[in-house]
């Protein structure tokens, strides 16, 4: 079952921001806000990484109230898209409630897969490319869970950049399309500048080398 993250921290966040402090029926008081602004951060951040989920985390990022929050720093690091690593993970999973910490399919957590996926989003900021030894090391997994990951957010357009399965290399922030069409270019005007000089020196017309 798909877990609809994103659309909970919209819930939770919506609940937060009562002006009339009064829902379905009744009082709603100060603590029962700031529960909804936490579930609303939690939620965001065990979303899965992509361009919705950097939107929300704006949102959150920049009201006030969250840096009140126990789990702030998490939050901050994650909007800044900085690598976490794994005591912040772990003081962040002791929050979390136990259907948070629930098994997927290849058992691993929904924790476990949101750090990763935000860790490799992370690591498309620091690095031009990487070898998928190098990247599984960064993010504490196998060298092909790595490339399987990175797979699925480029194919989901969660992640700008190519694999290169021959190498064993990501490329981040472009494919390889556009390099061959950027290569290609090059070459054109490379191809154009020689028939130019080409044709000055049939002409007998003095050629600067």
């Amino acid at each position: 079952m798909k877990r609809k993250f994103l659309e909970a921290a919209l819930r939770y966040y919506e609940l937060s921001q009562l002006e009339k402090r009064e829902f379905e029926g009744r009082q709603v008081d100060e603590e029962e806000l700031q529960q909804a602004l936490t579930a609303a951060v939690t939620c965001t951040i065990l979303a899965a990484a992509g361009p919705q989920r950097s939107r929300v985390l704006a949102t959150l990022y920049k009201d006030e109230r969250c840096s009140k929050l126990n789990i702030y720093p998490i939050l901050q690091k994650v909007y800044l898209e900085r690598i976490l690593r794994k005591p912040e993970v772990d003081a962040f999973a002791e929050e979390l409630k136990p259907h948070q910490k629930a098994l997927l399919p290849d058992n691993s957590t929904v924790l476990d897969r949101a750090m990763i996926e935000h860790n490799l989003l992370s690591a498309s900021k620091l690095y031009t490319n990487i070898s998928f030894e190098e990247l599984g090391a960064l993010l504490g997994i196998g060298s092909q869970k790595a490339e399987k990951i990175a797979a699925r957010m480029i194919s989901e357009d969660r992640m700008k950049g190519s694999i290169d399965q021959v190498e064993g290399i990501i490329h981040f922030g472009t494919d390889i399309e556009e390099l061959q069409q950027w290569d290609q270019q090059i070459m054109n005007i490379c191809q154009a500048l020689n028939d130019v000089l080409d044709s000055m020196a049939k002409k007998g017309l003095p050629v600067a080398v």
